[in-house]
């Protein structure tokens, strides 16, 4: 069985992360070690990564969906499955569900990857010994991995965690960007990092991850297996390096290895070099533009410290490649969070070990996307203290940025000196007291103590890092924040320019406060503000004018509300929002910019910012049952012993049948939630008054027909949905 051009894109040879980085010695390919022993948890140091073999899942196994968008950012020769020969199909699935270890198999889907004829690579695969695969006249093989790392879990360090069960199959390089991806089975089995679990995935999690990481394009094939149905997902990332990935080597006072990855990371993937880059302001007496309400103070205690010194104007920071490495992570996680308060997204579980160093959206588990607007919405349901609610995860995420900057402080605070090697081991010895020597009658433990080399780096290295938390963070933060609630509020008129600073004090922040107040649904309120009009109404008493219609007012707040808090609510939600209302209003006829005030081009603009399509929890819920009622089906037609009934309807069995490609179908929606464009004739057609024949408010469903039952209010059953680590 043979593909000459595979769907799936070939492997790099040999990986830049295990070539680069030390790996678990017991664990390298030729020590002949057997895969049981291999997959038991144990601790593992003085190592990156351990190389392990996924389970081979692969009989009974069949694909349930394929992201085709993914496929081809790869490069892939053949991204649509329905290219695909049968002989495809098996190959592909054979490998995502832990066959790597099938050298025919590897040699069949990768057959460029080898140089040697096929009498030697029959030859090959007959001995016992392995090899590394760097060799490119060796035959393909594959030497999956799994990251060792540890992690600070719910505020608490937790010690050594690692990939418990998702396991690297290869790194290949993307042809039309040169980017690195990193292709990883999620539910693969057992790892050295397993500790109490099995390494399986199920279905429903699965399913919802899949859809899920569409924000960041990150997976990309499911398959099925067991009692209950379990699922591998395959994911990729440039880099599956973590936060956790240096507390593990900081907190067992590894440094060689700490600084090794501290390399990897600031050369390797993010290019930085020896150049050395000063920075002459200090934020400590620089007036902050930042909002102290906006994330937390997280080094309060540190800028305290700093304000208390008398002491000179410090030197100007030097920034080596260690500085800039973080400085460029904490502006990703900067606008990595501020797009989940925007988008109305809550991850839920925000350790430091599920924080990537690419400032990546990563460990999809019991996420949500918001309902209705509830700052202090909690979506996990284990997480009883409510550390991760919505509006504590700017400051979480600063937090956790802290936890990193503890792992580089000194190699941050040595500056261009950091390659001094001699000197900066000079500097970490602890410090010797002379032989004989006891301590004065005047240095009695409460007297001032003069800091030692190593804490003198520290300290330079803690100030350092409070600059850039503050720049690379905090005004990031809210840099990136305005400019996304701008465009979702219409106010940029597509120009980012076009951003005013006030906008956030004066029109966002009003509109949350009403939102939370009257428990308006957060993506319905900015497309229904798409429709909003600012031309005038035919009962306007100045048809020349652009002025404000309170007539528009009653019919937008009542299809913004439940019937029940309209009924209850509805005139004090109309007079609340009626001083906002005008405000917004004013903000679009005065500006200067045309396409903010041309109501079709500002409504265009906004619906390509604002979701027509959100992955609800309840969407979630609804795809699961469907996809497992398809998944149960096929497994009772193989006689796999599902225990159903085989008495099904036809009417039901036509039902579960019309959902085949349902995963598809929804994986499309999440990456087209915004609606098909439609002419405006269209649009206009479509166009609906509830009320009043003066209300210039209209509903309009024009290209949302691709969503079905998915779009549109929250049904009762569905509303405030959790989910647990777990799911």
């Amino acid at each position: 069985m043979t593909s000459s051009t595979s769907p799936l894109p070939p492997p790099l040879r040999p990986s830049k992360l295990t070539s680069a980085l030390p790996g678990e010695d017991i664990s390298r390919p030729g020590m002949g070690v057997p895969d049981d022993v291999l997959r038991t948890p144990r601790i593992v140091r003085d190592a990156v990564y351990s190389y392990v073999h996924p389970e081979d899942q692969s009989k009974g196994a069949h694909l349930l969906s394929w992201n085709k968008a993914m496929a081809s950012t790869l490069g892939s020769p053949q991204p649509d499955r329905r290219q695909w020969t049968a002989d495809d199909e098996a190959l592909v699935l054979k490998l995502l569900t832990g066959a790597t270890k099938d050298r025919l198999l590897i040699d069949a889907l990768f057959p460029s990857a080898t140089t040697m004829n096929a009498d030697d690579v029959v030859k090959d695969h007959q001995k016992e010994e392995d090899n590394d695969g760097s060799n490119p006249s060796s035959p393909m093989r594959l030497h999956p991995w799994a990251l060792c790392y540890g992690g600070h879990q719910f505020g608490f360090y937790a010690g050594q965690l690692g990939d418990g069960r998702a396991i690297s199959l290869y790194e290949t390089i993307a042809p039309s960007t040169g980017t690195s991806w990193e292709l990883q089975l999620k539910g693969a089995g057992k790892t050295p990092y397993s500790r109490f679990a099995d390494g399986y995935a199920v279905l429903r999690s699965s399913i919802r991850e899949y859809l899920g990481a569409e924000a960041s394009t990150e997976t990309m094939v499911l398959r099925e297996e067991g009692p209950e149905p379990g699922a591998i997902v395959c994911r990729l990332a440039p880099s599956w390096i973590r936060f956790g990935s240096f507390e593990i080597f900081h907190y067992r006072r590894d440094h060689k290895n700490l600084r090794r990855l501290a390399e990897y990371v600031a050369k390797d993937i993010y290019g930085f070099e020896d150049d050395f880059e000063k920075k002459t302001t200090n934020p400590l007496t620089t007036p902050s533009s930042s909002s102290p309400t906006t994330t937390t103070t997280a080094t309060g205690d540190e800028k305290k410290k700093h304000e208390d010194k008398e002491e000179a104007p410090q030197k100007p920071f030097v920034y080596n490649r260690f500085a800039r490495m973080f400085d460029e992570v904490a502006r990703r996680t900067a606008r990595m969070v501020s797009g989940w308060q925007a988008i109305g997204f809550c991850h839920g579980v925000i350790n430091t070990d599920n924080m990537s160093i690419l400032g990546l959206t990563i460990d999809y588990g019991p996420f949500a996307f918001l309902d209705r607007y509830d700052p202090a919405w909690i979506c996990n349901h284990s997480d009883d203290q409510g550390r991760y609610m919505y509006q504590s995860q700017p400051g979480i995420c600063l937090w956790n940025l802290t936890k990193l900057a503890l792992t580089l402080e000194t190699l941050i605070g040595a500056e261009d000196r950091v390659d001094d090697l001699d000197w900066l081991t000079e500097q970490l010895k602890p410090p010797q007291a002379p032989s004989g020597s006891t301590v004065s009658s005047d240095e009695t433990p409460s007297s001032p103590k003069t800091p030692t080399a190593d804490e003198k780096l520290k300290a330079r290295g803690s100030d350092i890092i409070v600059e850039i938390l503050q720049r690379g963070f905090r005004q990031e933060f809210l840099r990136d924040y305005r400019q996304r609630m701008n465009d979702k509020m219409g106010l940029s008129g597509g120009n980012s320019e076009a951003v005013r600073d006030s906008d956030l004090e004066d029109i966002v922040v009003p509109a949350l406060a009403w939102m939370d107040d009257f428990e308006v649904d957060y993506h319905g309120f900015f497309r229904q503000l798409a429709d909003y009009t600012t031309s005038p109404s035919s009962a306007s008493t100045d048809a020349g004018v652009n002025t404000y219609n309170p007539d528009h007012v009653r019919q937008w707040v009542q299809r913004l509300l439940d019937p029940v808090v309209w009924q209850v609510r509805g005139d004090d939600a109309v007079a609340k929002v009626d001083t906002w209302l005008t405000k917004y209003h004013e903000r679009i006829v005065t500006s200067d910019n045309p396409a903010l005030r041309q109501d079709a081009e500002r409504r265009r603009l906004m619906n390509k910012t604002n979701p027509a399509f959100v992955l609800r929890n309840w969407v979630a819920q609804k795809v699961i049952e469907r996809v497992t009622a398809v998944v149960e089906k096929d497994r009772q037609e193989r006689g796999k012993g599902g225990g159903g009934s085989a008495s099904t309807s036809l009417e039901d069995a036509a039902k579960i049948e019309a959902d085949r490609d349902l995963l598809d179908r929804v994986l499309d929606m999440c990456q087209n939630p915004f609606g098909d464009e439609v002419e405006e004739k269209e649009k206009k057609d479509s166009d609906t008054v509830v009320e009043d024949e003066t209300c210039k408010v209209v509903k309009n469903n024009a290209g949302l027909e691709k969503y079905g039952e998915f779009v549109g209010p929250v049904p009762e059953w569905g509303q405030g949905i959790q989910c647990s680590c777990s799911s």
